[in-house]
């Protein structure tokens, strides 16, 4: 399932996702600093890359680095993207994970109703030379019914009429009070909404 709201047409986010040959689902979540058309100027280069790259097999750690590349190169100085890029395999049941500047990511576990906070391990896309770079992954275990949450700032940072901001406690919150899977991601966008 997934939600966007952009505040403009043209806009920074991105979510793309795409099975890989080998059966394998990658999912792309970016958030491009800025906003309107000067935000989206990264998108479509981005979205190419990722697409090709993910129809050809090629590992997450291989697409980040050429995201940065491609990324390093045509962005203007002052933009950059951050970033999560999942790869999950659903045989081997795991989920290989890079987060580059975006917030937290939680792993669901069915099986207990905890939650794993997985935080973000490097800079963001467009930032680092090729040499500085790193795409060194996580692979975390999943089993049936377990889920993966991940968001961009955009949650953090919806304000309300007062202008105060949501924040991460009241997303901490609301993870901590619904234990239930099967309506957590409904809480969550009724919630920021409200």
């Amino acid at each position: 399932k997934y939600n966007m709201s952009p505040m403009a047409v043209f806009n920074g986010d991105v979510l793309l996702g795409s099975l890989r040959p080998n059966g394998n689902l990658s999912v792309l979540l970016c958030d491009f600093t800025g906003h309107g058309l000067a935000a989206a100027i990264g998108a479509m280069p981005l979205s190419q890359t990722f697409y090709s790259m993910v129809a050809k097999g090629f590992t997450i750690k291989d697409i980040v680095i050429e995201l940065n590349r491609k990324l390093k190169e045509i962005l203007p100085v002052g933009v950059f993207c951050c970033a999560t890029i999942i790869d999950m395999d659903f045989r081997a049941k795991s989920l290989e994970i890079w987060n580059g500047g975006m917030p937290d990511n939680y792993l669901y576990h069915a099986e207990s109703s905890d939650f794993t906070s997985i935080p973000s391990r490097h800079l963001a896309l467009g930032i680092l030379s090729h040499e500085k770079f790193r795409a060194n992954t996580d692979v975390y275990p999943m089993q049936n019914g377990d889920r993966f949450y991940m968001w961009s700032d955009g949650i953090i940072e919806a304000e309300n009429l007062e202008g105060e901001m949501f924040g991460e406690n009241r997303l901490n919150e609301i993870f901590e009070e619904n234990r239930d899977a099967n309506i957590l991601f409904e809480k969550i966008n009724d919630t920021v909404n409200h």
